[in-house]
């Protein structure tokens, strides 16, 4: 189900890195917040989806972290729907520098019906 695969170049900002020289880890949710704004750009742009009344919603965030990235550190992001079961899907990230698999994230998000305050399970495989 990788048919939405995005990749991206990350650049690492100076308000990335701690005291310490190394990112923190709050970058990696941002960056998680913009990889999946790109693909679902991509696939089912947010404009599309509030004019049915649907927002994506994000409902867990799973991160591991291998290996510490620094500031001059090159940074790629890759993201993709792993697979949709009554509604969720579920996505998967890797953040590679040289090759090198530096983290590893997950997230699970729905689609979320704005009339009804609800989650609505068919909508998705409509777009993906």
């Amino acid at each position: 189900m990788s048919d939405h695969k995005t990749e991206s170049e990350i650049e690492i900002k100076t308000y990335d890195v701690d005291v310490a020289g190394h990112v923190n880890n709050i970058a990696y949710i941002r960056w998680l917040e913009d990889l999946r704004c790109k693909m679902f750009a991509s696939c089912c742009p947010v404009d599309e989806l509030l004019e049915r009344h649907l927002y994506p919603v994000v409902t867990s965030t799973q991160i591991r972290y291998r290996s510490q990235l620094k500031l001059t550190d090159k940074l790629k992001g890759v993201i993709w729907v792993e697979s949709i079961s009554h509604g969720l899907m579920q996505l998967k990230v890797i953040f590679q520098r040289d090759g090198e698999i530096i983290a590893t994230a997950g997230q699970n998000c729905v689609l979320m019906d704005l009339e009804k305050g609800r989650m609505e399970k068919e909508a998705i495989e409509i777009y993906l």
